[in-house]
């Protein structure tokens, strides 16, 4: 499942090995930017941001209001809200 945004964000659910719960993957432009998990709870979700992009050419900027509303959004997908 993807959900894409005008903003250039897209969020991808998915299984990751490195967890054992449901993973939501944040892109922007087609760069994946962090992932949430749900390993430890509903009430404790981790962010973890995927640093790999800071070594290429790519630089994100966004807007705060976007940013927040995608993060939203991925959690909705996490608590099962969508």
């Amino acid at each position: 499942m993807a959900m894409k945004f005008d903003s250039g964000f897209e969020i991808l659910r998915f299984s990751d090995v490195r967890y054992e719960e449901l993973t939501v993957e944040i892109q922007y432009k087609g760069e994946a930017i962090l992932q949430i998990n749900k390993d430890k709870g509903l009430s404790s979700l981790e962010i973890d941001i995927l640093v790999d992009f800071v070594q290429s050419d790519f630089h994100p900027k966004f807007m705060l209001n976007e940013f927040l509303f995608v993060i939203n959004e991925a959690k909705k997908i996490l608590i099962g809200n969508t």
